[in-house]
């Protein structure tokens, strides 16, 4: 079930319990502090007994409501890390150490590069459709690894986008021009990027999926691969290698950052 908790984790079991204890300060029922915050009292159960993750939302409304003085917000950027998907969290966790990103993408926008609100359509199209709060929890985490491109040294990023991303209009006309908007103010970025491959190039290196190559501080190099409901990290030489190869054709074939731009500009004007 979308939401739960991996086994045994001590996060969201301490803020179940540190909630409980400011709740019962305040000598308030689940059901009387769900009301005052917006949730049922099912969902502060839920939370309270480490069987839901709580949403950013959701733990300033708990922190406005009990007077918790910082100590339920304090423990989101822990929290905000159980919101990935057990298989995703290897890739974060080497992301945030990586010295240089290498990605290629044929569905959507990466995440570092997404808007709030293209991110939300991406996430709201899951299937069976995923409880609103289990959304805003994940938009949530997707908006915090961004912040690893405003570090003062942040990664370089050199991302390879198939032309069917930029042309895909994800959340509708206004979000997508929003997002394209992004990309190019994204692309101005001196350690940043970003090339589109044409439809017009036919056939290509990566016709079998985008793949991220992370150099790591240690100067190690890892591959992340993804399908539906699941991801894969590997260090094996060989995988690395191929897909690095792969990556420096996929440079070659695609229009140049300047060309790739004026593309987008002028998906603006067509969409």
């Amino acid at each position: 079930m979308s939401g739960l908790p991996p086994p045994s984790s001590p996060v969201v079991a301490y803020f179940g319990s540190q909630l409980k204890r400011f709740r019962n300060e305040k000598d308030l029922t689940q059901d009387q502090l769900g009301a005052k915050i917006g949730y049922t009292g099912a969902m502060v159960g839920y939370v309270e007994n480490a069987r839901r993750i709580p949403s950013k939302k959701f733990i300033m409304a708990c922190e406005e409501h009990l007077d918790a003085a910082g100590a339920l917000m304090d423990l989101w950027p822990l929290i905000n890390r159980e919101s990935y998907p057990d298989w995703f969290r290897p890739f974060v966790e080497l992301e945030g150490d990586a010295v240089s990103i290498r990605e290629f993408e044929v569905q959507s926008v990466p995440g570092l590069f997404q808007t709030e609100d293209y991110a939300r359509a991406v996430l709201g199209a899951n299937w069976p459709p995923p409880d609103p709060d289990e959304v805003e929890r994940q938009l949530s985490a997707r908006l915090e690894r961004q912040k690893i491109l405003d570090r003062p040294q942040p990664p370089l990023l050199w991302v390879v986008l198939e032309e069917s991303v930029i042309r895909r209009p994800v959340g509708g006309r206004d979000v997508m021009v929003d997002q394209l908007r992004h990309l190019i103010k994204m692309a101005e970025r001196p350690r940043v990027r970003l090339q589109v491959l044409p439809f017009s190039k036919g056939a290509h290196a990566a016709m079998d999926g985008g793949f991220t190559v992370l150099e790591l501080s240690t100067r190690e190099k890892v591959l992340y691969t993804e399908r539906p409901g699941s991801g894969h990290v590997t260090a094996d030489g060989d995988e690395v290698a191929k897909c690095d190869q792969r990556m420096s054709a996929l440079i070659g074939l695609a229009l140049s950052p300047e060309e790739s731009a004026d593309l987008i500009v002028t998906t603006i004007g067509v969409l």
